[in-house]
């Protein structure tokens, strides 16, 4: 069974998507290549009509316009997330390092053990798991 639907949008070579043309999706029932079909062509649809009204119905300094309008916006937002970092780092100076070495973690209520500093692991670089050895 084809489980496997393409996203592409512009490239409908192999769909049979030309001019009045049939084509059929076998798909596994559950699995949700139906639906992602639909949308597909959806998207496809709005694809279609950006592409006719960028190529046919605008003129080519609106979308020199635009597209400078969308690079100074990026610009502005990369200098905006540059600034946050100067402004946090200003605002925090004193900021504690990284302590090095085995440490003990404690319950902040009641104060019981929790687990020591070189138990703990990142995982993808986001979660933080603790082995434990028990």
């Amino acid at each position: 069974m084809l489980r496997s639907v393409a996203s592409e949008y512009c490239d409908c070579a192999g769909r049979a998507r030309a001019a009045d043309s049939v084509y059929t999706l076998v798909a596994e029932q559950g699995r949700g290549a139906a639906d992602k079909e639909v949308f597909n062509q959806i998207r496809e649809n709005m694809m279609k009509r950006a592409i006719r009204e960028i190529q046919y119905e605008r003129k080519p300094e609106d979308n020199r316009r635009q597209i400078r309008h969308f690079q100074e916006m990026a610009k502005v937002e990369r200098e905006m997330v540059t600034r946050g970092k100067q402004l946090s780092e200003r605002l925090n100076p004193g900021r504690r390092p990284a302590v090095v070495g085995v440490y003990t973690l404690r319950c902040q209520k009641c104060d019981s053990f929790a687990a020591l500093s070189k138990d703990i692991r990142t995982i993808e670089s986001s979660h933080r798991v603790i082995l434990d050895n028990r």
